[in-house]
């Protein structure tokens, strides 16, 4: 089983801050740039990987964009695929405060734990995306699919590899944030580059993750 977790492409959020827009978290779109990086990764990924696989986004205006441009690189019609549209996949909840303004206070009681003002922790997250991987490994069992594609956020992405791969919450604050249109894979780790994958967990390995660098 190959899953290729996808955070979606620049949204217009990214390019000048969810504090200047004047729209709810699940109405921003892409931006072009955005669009053209989904394309690229459709692309890249290719009509063969799409084919038959378990596909899966956030109801989020800018995943379901970022999808929608994917098979487009695919030269893949929708009619070619099965979406599966979960709101367990949706980002967590920053809730109605300024996020800026509750810096100190998640440094204080820890990102995955601090639950934002209005809003959710990454730990709240976690617990709906147990429930998401349940439904997903049932899938898994009642198709014949090797591949799954699940196009999400960047915590999201995040709390699903640290659920999968059985992560400890410090294993968990080592995980930077996935660029826009960043892959990340997770197989069986004979399937993979062992010197990229960032965490094993008995045969599975996770790729494409970059790394939280400290301040000392």
């Amino acid at each position: 089983m190959t899953i290729k977790l996808l955070r979606h492409g620049e949204s217009l959020a990214n390019v000048v801050g969810d504090d200047q827009l004047a729209l709810a978290d699940h109405q921003i779109p892409l931006t072009e740039t955005g669009i053209t990086q989904a394309r690229a990764v459709g692309e890249t990924l290719g009509a063969e990987y799409l084919q038959d696989a378990l596909i899966y986004t956030s109801p989020f205006l800018r995943t379901r964009q970022t999808l929608t441009a994917l098979l487009e690189g695919a030269n893949l019609a929708p009619s070619q695929v099965l979406v599966r549209e979960d709101p367990r996949l949706r980002e967590v909840e920053h809730g109605y405060s300024d996020v800026k303004g509750q810096y100190c206070l998640i440094e204080t009681y820890g990102h995955f734990y601090y639950r934002y003002q209005g809003g959710e922790s990454p730990a709240d997250c976690y617990d709906r995306v147990s429930s998401f991987l349940a439904s997903f490994v049932r899938n898994i069992k009642k198709t014949s699919s090797k591949r799954a594609l699940i196009v999400t956020h960047g915590l999201a992405l995040r709390v699903f590899v640290m659920r999968f791969m059985h992560l400890t919450v410090e294993q968990f604050d080592l995980i930077a944030n996935p660029r826009n249109a960043d892959i990340i894979t997770i197989a069986n780790v004979q399937e993979l580059d062992k010197d990229n994958c960032l965490f094993i967990s008995g045969k599975w390995g996770v790729e494409g993750l970059r790394q939280y660098q400290h301040k000392s």
